[in-house]
């Protein structure tokens, strides 16, 4: 019985649903084409096809073994938590294939995730990358950081790191650390370039492909000014001229650009003011909204009972 099979038994899947699961895992065959003729068909031992639709949501009942497995440590004595976890309990944060384990950086608390994790990766048969796997330390004496990675075999990772596309840093992110953010502009502009477009044609990429890049980044920290004349700069070139090379000259006046159709601009999305619109309505949401983990992590630790809005008045005051 695999694992899936398992936990879809313990989550009390109604018994047809788990047998045309099983069926679509079951009854996987491939053909291969040699010098254009198919061979006979043959199963797979098992697993769906690439790219089936069904294979996210699998893998995500798949993990809750693995969820249930770490929140039986606050029953372990060994395991400590992090200290910014223990209010809430967190050992964990995942999406995906991509997996945060937190803990208190001592010597029993860490071998005891790590083996509730290793009693996981029997059961499901998945392992560990170690090389796209390390340890990230804060407040660790030396000593400890060498016996910890010696005993598991991880290595130590520095911050910032990339999750989700996105550096992750206890310190605001400084100008070096937004290059990512300019590269990923430049480069989706680079592949525009050899094509003939039209001023209309080049604003729809900017307004659809463009923005849509930087509008992740924007909704989770507020980004340097520095950058946001830069993002701007490029949109400038790109539209006016169809390159990637930053120029000052321009047919018309930026601010002009992001107005309204109806004002006599292009409709363009002001980047600064957008910016300031989706942070303020993160602010909402952190006011409005308690049912999301990083909304009561903020609660629980910086927050503590208290308004925003004194948050913010305090802050301004001082």
């Amino acid at each position: 019985m695999t694992l899936l099979e398992q936990v879809m038994i313990v989550l009390v899947f109604p018994n047809k649903f788990l047998q045309w699961i099983l069926a679509c895992i079951k009854t996987v065959n491939y053909t291969v084409l040699t010098n254009g003729t198919p061979c006979e068909p043959f199963n797979v031992a098992k697993g769906l096809r690439q790219s089936d639709p069904i294979s996210p949501f699998l893998f995500a009942i798949s993990m809750e073994y693995l969820s249930r497995c770490l929140l039986e440590l606050k029953h372990v004595k060994e395991f400590k938590f992090h200290p910014r976890c223990a209010k809430l309990n967190i050992t964990r944060l995942s999406f995906s294939n991509d997996l945060l384990l937190f803990s208190r950086g001592d010597s029993t608390s860490i071998p005891a995730l790590h083996k509730c994790f290793l009693t996981f990766t029997e059961a499901s048969g998945l392992q560990p990358n170690l090389t796209k796997s390390s340890f990230y330390f804060g407040g660790v004496s030396q000593s400890h950081k060498d016996l910890i990675l010696l005993q598991l075999g991880y290595g130590q990772g520095d911050l910032p790191f990339k999750y989700l596309g996105i550096p992750l840093s206890t310190k605001k992110l400084s100008i070096i650390q937004w290059q990512p953010l300019i590269n990923k502009i430049t480069n989706r502009i680079d592949s525009w370039t050899a094509k003939k477009l039209s001023y209309a044609g080049r604003i729809q990429l900017v307004q659809s492909v463009i923005f849509g890049i930087q509008a992740y980044w924007a909704q989770l920290f507020p980004i340097h000014v520095h950058v946001l004349k830069v993002i701007d700069a490029y949109y400038r070139s790109y539209i006016w001229f169809g390159t990637n090379t930053i120029t000052k000259r321009a047919l018309v006046a930026w601010d002009k650009c992001c107005l309204p159709k109806s004002m006599g601009g292009m409709n363009l999305i002001n980047l600064q003011l957008w910016n300031r619109a989706v942070l303020a309505k993160t602010c909402r949401d952190l006011d409005h909204k308690q049912d999301k983990l990083w909304i009561k992590c903020i609660h629980a630790y910086y927050i503590k009972g208290g308004q925003i809005h004194d948050m913010v008045i305090h802050k301004q005051a001082s």
